[in-house]
């Protein structure tokens, strides 16, 4: 490059920047007050914070679910939903219902601008929406919502395990402060709810499951899409019409977890929903009301695979509660099941026959019409290497023949 050119370069490379003068409007954290918004500042010892609350009485019905009937709950009913015996053990009023809104779906630039924390006081429910003016004020929202969980029991959120809580720590990490919500008991409602309604509903995102559960239907909501936006149009501007449609979005998500709460409650300690029921039973690992569940299921009718699903479970249960009469029973109730026939229950009732009835005979036929089932492609075989699989069956059925030659012609051995 030749010295000339060099100079140049040189030259234009240490000019100052040119400053634009580009008029604004005054952001939200300039502003005196946010008493539009009818919230009020706080002081926490990590900085000054925003906070709105509402306040609801016990007898706010959120669709069909008055909330009262979260207050009445036997959080025991529940606990064995999230295996945490520790939420048996809490009153309703040390749940903190949480809910937040963020400006990402994730990533270390992903923050919580909205944290929306409910608690019972007394026959009341106080929301607290915390609101994140701008990013200096994050200390001030991480604070006001520590100090919230400083005396919470247990923490009840709808895919928070997965979302609000690993965001919240993060940011409180980032903010070098000490991440508390791990250490609580924490219900989960998205986790039973789709283990329980499974097959019911194509979609189990929260507005789906507040209309088919709750009867309840959100009227000009904002879209969760719209959310971020929203939130940085507010920033810029300071105008509370730009954000009063997210703080009701997040109110619903709110109260929505207080009455699928109550919702659950019912549902797993009530015969109002038999097959739920039984599936809540038997996750908790009370397999005996499991069985009745799901016999009382199967007697009030259901569609053709929940059908064939509360007989399986049904033997299933009763064997696990050292009930073989009644698991056999069960799975010959499957077997005769018009067009749903399954390799479940020829194996289960081919193993009661030779190890507890010990009728070789009966179960070599069993082995054998599951066998010539499977090759006439009606049913299919387990997966390869379970008892459920062509080997294993065929390695049953070599077995029972050695077993039914040493018992002679009748086929069946006396008790050893």
């Amino acid at each position: 490059m030749t010295s000339p050119l060099r100079d140049r370069l040189r030259t234009a490379l240490s000019q100052p920047a040119r400053v634009l003068t580009v008029e604004r409007a005054a952001s939200v954290t300039e502003l005196s007050d946010l008493s539009s918004l009818g919230g009020h500042w706080f002081q926490s010892p990590h900085g000054p914070g925003y906070v709105i609350e509402s306040r609801y009485e016990a007898g706010h019905a959120h669709g069909s679910v008055v909330l009262h009937r979260a207050l009445e709950l036997d959080l025991g009913r529940i606990a064995g939903q999230c295996r945490e015996p520790r939420l048996g053990e809490q009153t309703a009023g040390a749940l903190c219902f949480v809910d937040t809104e963020t400006t990402g779906l994730g990533g270390a630039g992903a923050m919580v601008f909205l944290a929306g924390v409910a608690r019972f006081d007394g026959s009341t429910l106080r929301l607290r929406q915390y609101l994140l003016p701008s990013p200096a004020y994050e200390g001030g929202l991480l604070g006001g919502v520590a100090e919230e969980l400083a005396t919470a029991g247990a923490l009840v959120s709808y895919n928070g395990k997965s979302f609000d809580v690993p965001l919240l720590e993060a940011r409180y990490i980032l903010s070098r402060m000490r991440p508390t919500l791990r250490e609580l008991p924490h219900l989960d409602l998205l986790h039973p709810n789709r283990r329980l309604f499974r097959g019911r509903f194509e979609s189990h995102r929260l507005v789906r499951l507040e209309a088919e559960l709750l009867g309840f239907e959100r009227e000009a909501d904002c879209p969760s899409a719209e959310v971020p936006q929203r939130y940085f149009a507010f920033a810029r501007s300071g105008d509370p019409t730009h954000i009063l449609p997210v703080l009701r979005h997040n109110a619903w998500d709110v109260l929505s977890l207080v009455a699928l709460m109550a919702h659950l409650g019912e549902v797993c300690g009530t015969g109002a929903f038999p097959l739920q029921a039984a599936r809540a039973a038997e996750y908790a690992g009370d397999f005996a009301a499991a069985a009745r569940h799901y016999a009382a299921a199967v007697e009030g009718g259901l569609g053709r695979a929940e059908r064939l699903e509360a007989l399986e479970r049904a033997a299933v249960c009763w064997r696990r509660c050292g009930r073989p009469d009644e698991a056999a029973e069960w799975w010959r109730r499957l077997l005769a099941e018009p067009r749903g026939r399954r390799v479940a229950p020829y194996v289960a009732l081919a193993k009661d026959n030779e190890h507890r009835e010990r009728d070789f005979a009966a179960a070599l036929a069993l082995v054998d019409e599951a066998l010539s089932l499977i090759g006439r492609g009606i049913i299919r075989p387990g997966a390869a290497g379970s008892e459920l699989g062509v080997a294993a069956l065929q390695e049953r059925r070599t077995r029972l023949a050695r077993r039914l030659g040493a018992a002679g012609d009748g086929g069946t051995l006396g008790q050893r």
